[in-house]
């Protein structure tokens, strides 16, 4: 196995670099610019260009978020409208708890 590595670096570091590509000489582009027949280049348009920091709602999102008793933590995708639902109700859900405290305080 090591044999084999030593062979191939030893053939890698014989290996001569590929030459790189020659550019066009300016005269060719001064020529076909004075003529007319120059290419200019060209933007493809697709859809629009969604705005940066608005959120779709039915974009698919993964996050991971952790678990009580284990360290390690687990991986939850959804679409967006579906983890904002999620943590309506778990915070729905967490001040109902705290409401219903039998040994909370009357008074305070």
């Amino acid at each position: 196995m090591i044999s084999a590595v030593l062979a191939a670096a030893i053939l890698f570091a014989q290996a001569e670099p590929a030459a790189a590509p020659a550019a066009p000489p300016a005269s060719t582009a001064a020529a076909a610019a004075k003529t007319g027949n120059a290419v200019s280049p060209v933007t493809v348009v697709g859809a629009k260009p969604e705005k940066p920091g608005v959120a779709r709602p039915d974009e698919l999102v993964c996050r991971t978020e952790p678990v009580l008793g284990t360290l390690f933590p687990k991986r939850i995708c959804a679409r967006r409208d579906e983890l904002a639902e999620r943590q309506r109700i778990d915070q729905a859900e967490t001040r109902k708890a705290q409401a219903l405290r039998p040994w909370k305080d009357p008074g305070g």
